[in-house]
């Protein structure tokens, strides 16, 4: 791990401006009162309304809602139902919302799964498994209550009421009562008064279901954090390079993370900052980069404040080598390496100590489709290391192991 301080900005600078805020990303899934069915014209909808609101706040420029009129939660859900057998709609569930990269997703099914007869265990179990998959992927979650239905059973009416109680224990500090500003007065259907049909909400209704999402201020735990800026990720022949500049001053943590696919992030390193000076510029370098593409992001926290930096992506070529094991035998003064090759070629193997620098570096010449090579670790102290195998033509796959 290496961080390098190119420049400063002028140091009267680093004592006075507030934090800039970040536009924040909203992703909302589930059926058709979220996609706006009642509302006429559409921009009365609850999820327009509050996209309007947010926008006039300066907070996001867009919400991205991919409700869709009669889903039910298993077609929200990332992958098939073992049990059921029942099918994501992979245009419309977690898996599609996540992949615009959201700050808040909002999960509104609000009366199709008792319709369609399934129990509240079953949507109960439903949700847990949407909402883990926001919180694994690191983002906030909401999910709105049932809302309540006319011209349906009155047992069905009751389960409506049910999991409205349900939803509001399971996700008691996220969770949006849709239910009770909607339900007629003594009664467990939608009130006529907010009806446009037996199901759907008018454009009072809307108005209503927007209040309750302003009033729980969905994003209010993003408040200021001090931004970076010019986030970026660059291939270099055998590393990524990151680099960021921060644009106020103050003590601040940066963690840098990874994904593979977008969605789930692990961190990778962290860079503590006591006295941070505005206009300080970093780098830091992932020296065992995964193959094909990968994602990296900058988590910002400042107080106990948290921002995260727009995603940067780098593409590795997927070479047509690869370190198919490594192992030490007993002793730990030589390394073995099983290499898989398509064609024979000449290697360069580096070992790599964990500040970047070359400890050893051997070349080999290696056979189609496998050879074994054995490297010396003599001399070497005890700690991580990274091997480091490359070929003329650029290719580089790296792999960690331990000096013991």
């Amino acid at each position: 791990m290496n961080k390098y301080l190119f420049t400063f900005a002028v140091i009267l600078a680093c004592s006075m401006g507030a934090a800039a805020q970040t536009k924040r990303i909203i992703a909302v899934i589930g059926s058709s009162t979220a996609a706006g069915t009642g509302a006429i014209p559409i921009s009365d909808s609850w999820v327009n309304l509050t996209q309007a609101y947010y926008q006039s706040l300066g907070l996001i420029d867009t919400i991205y809602n991919i409700a869709l009129g009669g889903s039910v939660t298993f077609a929200g859900l990332p992958s098939w139902d073992t049990l059921s057998g029942a099918a994501p709609d992979t245009a419309h569930n977690i898996t599609k919302a996540l992949s615009y990269h959201p700050d808040v997703v909002l999960i509104a099914y609000a009366s199709n799964d008792v319709v369609a007869d399934f129990t509240v265990q079953q949507t109960m179990a439903n949700l847990r498994v949407i909402y883990q998959e926001v919180i694994n992927a690191g983002k906030i979650a909401y999910v709105t209550t049932t809302q309540p239905r006319g011209a349906i059973p009155t047992a069905q009416k009751e389960i409506l009421r049910t999991e409205r109680d349900s939803v509001l224990a399971e996700f008691p500090a996220f969770s949006l009562n849709f239910y009770n500003p909607l339900v007629a007065a003594d009664s467990l259907s939608l009130n006529p008064t907010l009806a446009y049909d037996s199901t759907h909400p008018n454009n009072a209704g809307h108005q209503l279901l927007f209040q309750v999402v302003k009033n729980t201020d969905i994003l209010s735990a993003f408040p200021l954090a001090l931004s970076t800026d010019h986030f970026t990720a660059t291939m270099e022949p055998q590393d990524v390079l990151l680099q960021w500049t921060a644009e106020e001053a103050g003590a601040v943590l940066f963690d840098i993370q990874r994904s593979q696919d977008g969605i789930s992030w692990a961190d990778l390193g962290q860079e503590n900052e006591a006295l941070n000076l505005s206009g300080t510029q970093y780098s830091w370098k992932d020296a065992d980069p995964l193959p094909g593409t990968s994602y990296y992001r900058l988590k910002t926290s400042v107080a106990g404040n948290v921002s995260f930096s727009a995603v940067a992506a780098v593409l590795r070529p997927v070479p047509d080598f690869a370190i198919a094991n490594v192992y030490m035998p007993q002793g730990g003064s030589m390394l073995v390496v099983d290499i898989q090759s398509a064609v024979n070629r000449t290697l360069s193997m580096s070992v790599v100590d964990v500040n970047g620098a070359v400890v050893s570096r051997q070349v080999v010449s290696a056979a189609t489709p496998s050879c074994t090579i054995d490297l010396s670790l003599s001399g070497l102290a005890r700690g991580m290391y990274f091997l480091r195998v490359s070929t003329s033509e650029g290719g580089v796959v790296t792999r960690r192991f331990l000096k013991l």
